[in-house]
């Protein structure tokens, strides 16, 4: 399986990171979708809510804390303009 093209999450550490990193990731679904286990809109929702309910174990596998400070209000609303923004 061929690198990602994006880098890790755990360097984004700014809002432009962020938009960088969702950036990266679009550069990336259109190099490598046959790579990808989501790479459909209607795949990438579910698997993201299945994902963010499991957080708290996939962080204790890792043996890390789950960040406190998560800005979950505004991801939804990232989330949610994405539908309709120009």
């Amino acid at each position: 399986m061929a690198q990602p093209t994006y880098g890790p999450a755990e360097e984004v550490t700014s809002r432009r990171d962020l938009a960088e990193h969702i950036r990266q990731l679009r550069s990336d679904l259109l190099q490598r979708s046959d790579q990808w286990e989501n790479a459909t809109l209607e795949g990438c929702p579910e698997a993201m809510a299945a994902w963010i309910e499991a957080a708290p174990h996939w962080y204790k596998n890792r043996g890390e804390a789950m960040p406190e400070g998560a800005e979950w209000v505004y991801f939804a609303q990232a989330l949610s303009a994405a539908v309709v923004y120009e």
